[in-house]
Formats: C-alpha cells, structure tokens, sequence
C-alpha cells in the first residue's frame, strides 16, 4: 500500500450530497491527501459533475441535425456565479464576448450565450434546455469539454443550477487555459445526457453490534454496504461505511452518490457531528463515507437506518457540440502582468512571489517554490487593495511542478487605479507539515481484540496510542492532548525492507482543531510490531503574516 501525503487530498472529498460541481478545487483547498507519492503516482481525483435539480424527458422527439443556430435570448447569471464574484463582474460590465450560438438534438438544446478568455481563465456561460417543467430528477453528462480545434481537451470544470423560471439550466465552464493568440477556434462539447433519480432503501444497523455488519443491495450497480463501528468517546460514535458497487464505469460510480442516514422516530434526519463522503476506497469499485453520532441518538427507540443514492433512469446518447471562435482582444488591454522576486521566508523558506497577473475577473499571484509540488502553509489567503480585501484560494500551477498559485476573484474594482494602490497579502491559521522520523518506532506489544493504550513523546508531542484487532484487521489509534500537535497522517511497517502503510480510516480537515487519527492494517497475524510516522502536522491556527507587494514604483 501506498502512502497517502496530506497535500493531495483536494477534489478527493465532498462533505455534502452532490450538487453542481461548485468549484471544488477552490473549496477543498485546505483539505490534502493523496493515495500515492508524488510525482510518480496519481492523486486522487474525485471530481463531483453537475447534478441541479432537473427532469426525465417525457418523450424524445425525432432526431434532428445538430446544426448550431444563433440564440436571441440573453439570461441573468446572477445566481449562477453567485460564488464567482470576479466572473459576475465583468458579466455586469459587458466585458465578455457574445457566442450566442445554440445545437439542438433529439430534442434537448444547447446554447453558448458569452466567454471571457484573458490572461488569467477562460470561461464559457452556458444553458441547457431539456425541455421539461418537471422537476423530479437530477441531471449530469458523460463529458463536459472544451477542445482545441485539433480536438485536444482543454482541462476545466463545470456548474448549474435549474431556472425554474426559464426551465433550463444556466452553467459556466471554467478552466485555466489561456488562449495562445488573440483568437483561437475551440469546440465546446456535451456528451450524453443522463437523468437520475434519488432512491433509498432501508437498511438493518445494527448499532449495538461493534462488528463489521454487511448488506446485500444487488441493484443498481451497487453489490454490498458495509458499516463499521467505532467509540469516538463515552458519548459519542464513528460509523464507517463502505459501498462496493459492480458493473459500474467510472462516471456512473461518480454520479451513484451514496450516503448513509439515520432517521428519528418522526422520520427526521439525525445530524451527525460530523458527514464525509464520497472518500475513494483502497479499489476503484468502492467509496467510502464517515459519521459521528451520539450513541444516545442511534439507540432511541424508533431511529432505523437507510442508504441514500442517485440511480441512473434515463439519458439521451449523442453529442452536442458547438464551434466557436473565441477572442481574447477585448480584456487584453485590460490586463496587468508584472514579474516580481519577493522572497517570502515568513510563509516558506525558499519560496518567492515570482509573478503578478491581474484581469477584470481575477488576480493570479505565482509562487515559485524550491521544491516540486509544495503547498504554502497557511489555510486562508486574502488580497488587500487600498483597503479592499479580496478572498483567495491557492493551488497547484498546471504548467510548473515547482509553483503555486494564489487567485483572488475580482470584485468591481479600476485595474488602472491598482498602481496607485498599496497592495499586501495576508496570510491566516499556519499548519505545517513534517516527514516522520525514520528512526523513531513505536512499539505495539501483545496484540489482540483487548484495545490496549500507551503514551509516547513524539518530536516533543505528547501522543497518546490505541491498538487492536477487530475483524483480523489491526487498528492503530493516535491523538494528542496539545493543541499545537495537528495529527498524524499516516503510519507504516517494514515487511523486510518494503514499507507496509496503514490505510486511514478517519478523514481530518487541515485546521479544525483536531488530531486523532486511525489507521488499519488488514489481514494482520504478528504479536508485535514496530510501526513508523510518515507524517504529521503542527497548527498555528492564530498565525497570520501580512506581506507588501510592490507591482510598479509608486
């Protein structure tokens, strides 16, 4: 098994039902954790689609030619770009360009209405018609691209919502590509249209039973669920669900969202303390899914147990494409790229800001790392402009190994005036992280299903330790009693002179404040072991550090 680093856990967890892919690469960016190490091994992705509210079509008309026409209706995005200030922006200024272009094909339209492409993005407002006023079931696609005219996909993302006043769906595709000429001719692309409908059923958890309790589902793509128990404290509860499905392709396992609920005895949800879902599993045929609950909640008389799910019920094959020539000539000269050497040792030693783009709709600071895949320390970014903060994101740069980015939505403001302005970035709440130490081991004696416990000094850390076995599967527990110890990512053990990694089972937000953790080891016979840290982390979650950026002489 592969180590999983903390700095890849983006776009790998949702901690909500699906809705419309809401920018996840900036909403998770605090959140890291990878399946594998970087670079030689991927990342997980788990990249939730479009599902906005939507219907089945009722009936499908006759296939028709898909012969994209001129649409004369222009739309308010407000709603839609209601977490995309910047893009809502320059939308309000009239600073995009008109497509207006539409295909329609088996009775389900498509229309381009504007693009925004400048040096930072580009960016397409879309809206789908499946003509229906319904409005019983969700709505996703196969693919959602944007190609280069020699049919290359251009990476990037997208997000709806339903109009219920216009009936269809308004949506903007967003990626980070920066077109290479002043125009370019690109394809944007819908690949299947797929109708799902939410389905539960009931399931008998047990939740006195502290054993693996496993159910046969054996529709709808989906095998079996399993549920684990695990006491968090006196009062409180870890259920740990496994869904394993069979015959599914990757983009109905993505779109077959799962969750599990515990409902009282007035048929209303039991909030959990904690919901994550849609956690990749140790194999590409299962996801997986945590809740703590009070112990009290799930034994009152009356509370029962379901598996809720998105169930394909129809879709519509084909393509619908539309050819465009999209220009960036109209925010070109809006546009302020300035190369800077600001070394910035208070966040990173050895990194420097580099560069800094600034559009109408975003500023992009790069960060010029000495390391490949390096992730700036602080959880929260914000960009002050002559008094005026700009809330930001940071991320890994497509094109370098070794920058990071920082984008900050622009929101109304005169790029000429930015020279004027001073300008400083603020960083909040530190968290760091630290490679174990290979020389440390800890030692766990006298294995069996008796939870055993032990404290130990770990890099200066009280850590308190928790092993056994349940289900032939070694659990290895660690926490820490020190706010400042941020927890452990990940432990191992040598099987020779290969590395044997546990697989996490507790998910943990970088900066909430908690650090216990929970690994297991399958399969596990041995007595004794000494097992080793791959990682950990410290918070400083009251850090913060503000840093002057000069973009001309003033």
């Amino acid at each position: 098994m592969k180590p999983m680093e903390d700095n890849k856990i983006r776009e790998a967890i949702q901690t909500a039902p699906p809705v419309p892919y809401p920018d996840f690469d900036r909403m998770w960016n605090k959140i890291e954790q990878s399946k594998g190490t970087l670079p030689s091994s991927n990342a997980w992705k788990f990249q939730r689609t479009s599902v906005a509210k939507a219907a089945m079509i009722t009936g499908i008309s006759a296939v028709m030619i898909a012969t994209p026409v001129y649409a004369a209706i222009h739309y308010n995005w407000t709603d839609v770009l209601s977490n995309k200030a910047g893009i809502h922006s320059v939308w309000e200024q009239g600073l995009g360009q008109s497509i207006s272009q539409s295909v329609t094909k088996d009775g389900i339209t498509l229309t381009v209405d504007t693009a925004f492409s400048d040096e930072n993005r580009t960016v397409l407002l879309y809206t789908l018609n499946p003509e229906v006023s319904d409005q019983d079931y969700n709505l996703s696609y196969d693919k959602v691209e944007l190609l280069t005219a020699e049919g290359k996909p251009i990476p990037g993302h997208y997000y709806q919502v339903w109009n219920p006043e216009i009936n269809e769906y308004q949506g903007y595709f967003e990626t980070d590509y920066v077109l290479n000429h002043k125009k370019e001719e690109l394809r944007f692309s819908v690949t299947n249209v797929v109708f799902t409908e939410k389905t539960e059923v009931a399931l008998p958890f047990n939740p006195a039973n502290q054993g693996t309790q496993t159910f046969p589902i054996k529709k709808d793509g989906i095998g079996t669920v399993s549920i684990q128990s695990f006491d968090q404290s006196k009062e409180d509860i870890l259920l740990h669900t496994s869904v394993n499905f069979e015959g599914l392709d990757k983009n109905q396992r993505e779109r077959t969202w799962t969750s599990f609920t515990a409902w009282d005895d007035k048929n209303e949800i039991v909030k959990g303390s904690k919901n994550v879902y849609g956690i990749p599993g140790t194999n590409s045929e299962q996801t997986l899914s945590e809740q703590v609950y009070s112990k009290d909640q799930l034994s009152a008389e009356g509370t029962h147990f379901t598996l809720s799910y998105e169930r394909e019920k129809s879709r519509v094959a084909g393509e619908w494409g539309i050819d465009m020539t999209l220009s960036k000539s109209q925010l070109e000269n809006s546009t302020i790229k300035e190369k800077l050497d600001l070394p910035i040792p208070q966040m990173m030693e050895g990194s420097k800001i580099t560069e800094m783009i600034v559009t109408p709709s975003e500023v992009r600071l790069i960060v010029t790392n000495k390391d490949k895949y390096t992730l700036l320390p602080f959880l929260d970014y914000e960009l002050e402009i002559g008094g005026k903060r700009l809330t930001g994101s940071m991320d890994y740069n497509a094109k370098s190994k070794e920058k990071t980015e920082l984008r900050f939505e622009m929101m109304h403001m005169d790029l000429a005036s930015l020279q004027e302005q001073p300008i400083s970035l603020i960083a909040k709440k530190r968290v760091d992280e630290h490679k174990g130490n290979e020389k440390t081991s800890i030692r766990l004696s006298n294995i069996s299903t008796k939870p055993q416990h032990f404290q130990t000094v770990y890099e200066g850390y009280m850590v308190d330790w928790t092993y056994y076995l349940k289900d032939e599967e070694l659990y290895v527990e660690s926490s820490s009693e020190n706010p400042t110890f941020g927890g452990i990512n990940q432990t191992y053990y040598y099987d020779g002179k290969e590395k044997m990694y546990g697989n996490p089972v507790i998910v943990n937000f970088r900066g909430e404040g908690k650090n216990k953790s929970m690994d297991v080891y399958e399969n596990f016979a041995p007595k004794h072991l000494d097992i080793y840290v791959y990682m950990y982390t410290t918070d400083h979650l009251n850090e913060k550090v503000k840093i002057p950026i000069k973009i001309r002489d003033q």
